[in-house]
Order: C-alpha cells, then structure tokens, then sequence
C-alpha cells in the first residue's frame, strides 16, 4: 500500500491540486539537532535515505534563526539531522525538478519568528500563537487552502482568508504539521533542463505541550 501511494504522491508532485503528494517536513525537540524527513507525516510513511529521501534531498539548504547555514549532524534511515543550536526556527529550502515541474520543497520547525523566510511560509502573528499569515515571497497569499496535521493523525483543512490570515486550532499536546502549496505558471530553466510552471510546497512544525 505504502508503495502505491509513493508512486502515486510521485504522479501528482507537477499537479496543482495534489493535496496527497508528498511533502519535506522538520523535527525538532526542544534544543536538539533538526531532522528532514520526506514522505506523508499522517499515513507514518517516512521515504528511506536510500531511497526518494535521498534522491529529493541532495543539498538542502538549511539554517538556523540568525540565517547561518546549519551542518549536517548525522543522518539515518529515513531521515538527515542538521545541528541546530538554541531554541529558534530552524527552516529547509530544496528545488526538486520533476518532469516539466520545478517544485520548491520548503520547512520550517517551530513558530517564533514573525519574519518570513522561505518562498511561502506561515508566519505567526504572535511567536507562538495560532494566528497566521500566509506569504509568498513577502505579500499576502490569499484564498488558499492549508492543511493542518494533529497528534492522533487527525487532520482539517483551513483557508486563508482575503489578507492572508488563518487561525488554526490546536486541541491536543504533541507535533502538528502544516502543510500549504501554490503553483505559479511560470516557465524557465534549471541546471540545464527546462520546466513549464513551479510549485511551492512548505511545511510548518511545532510542538504543544498542553
């Protein structure tokens, strides 16, 4: 079944409306080292290191909350850490090209920073809070749709409304995952190949302790 639904999540990476496709998320205890994974946070479905992990992730770009590129803190089968010192944001940027889609793979551990720093990113209006604005490069990305992942694989979808805004709910202790993506019909070139439109995929990954 896992492997259905990877090939499948492979098919709909150029799709504008792959909602299931997979996705780059971080996890990050409280001050420990910064994990990517790639795969289906809710379905438990961790691509392996030899793997689409490895294949997808060849030179992410990874940093800490003061910008500096983190190093890489060792890695495992179905994920590679980069260590992150202190309690800030840590975030991941890495271009995939698939078929005629450039996809940007975007992450982002914790919700302190009220400054965007990826392409498309959530960013709370309060450090901490469940109060969003959804940019894209730096403006206000309206009316789209953005899914939240709860700690009992629970799962609701949200919209953002005409200034960008969402607030989401947080009813359990543990991880939650959000995911967003917006496609752009534009069209150009990269290491050499050619693509047709790009898609931006980001993650945000906190922790509730209560």
């Amino acid at each position: 079944m896992k492997f259905a639904r990877t090939l499948a999540a492979l098919a709909l990476l150029g799709s504008a409306g792959a909602a299931q496709a997979h996705f780059v998320w971080l996890e990050r205890g409280a001050d420990g080292p910064a994990k990517a994974y790639f795969g289906e946070w809710a379905d438990d479905l961790r691509e392996q290191r030899e793997g689409l992990l490895g294949k997808v992730l060849t030179s992410p770009e990874v940093t800490g909350a003061d910008g500096k590129a983190l190093p890489q803190a060792g890695q495992g089968a179905d994920f590679i850490a980069f260590a992150a010192a202190g309690k800030g944001d840590v975030r991941l940027r890495q271009p995939y090209l698939y078929k005629d889609t450039l996809v940007h793979f975007g992450a982002k551990a914790g919700r302190n920073d009220t400054q965007a720093g990826l392409d498309l990113e959530l960013v709370p209006v309060a450090a901490g809070g469940n109060a969003f604005v959804l940019q894209f490069q730096g403006k206000p990305l309206a009316k789209t749709e953005v899914t939240v992942f709860g700690p009992p694989k629970w799962e609701k979808r949200f919209h953002s409304d005409e200034q960008g805004r969402i607030e989401i709910s947080t009813p359990w202790p543990g991880q939650y995952v959000i995911e967003v993506a917006h496609v752009e019909d534009k069209s150009g070139e990269t290491n050499g190949k050619s693509y047709a439109k790009v898609r931006y995929v980001s993650t945000l990954t906190f922790l509730v302790s209560k």
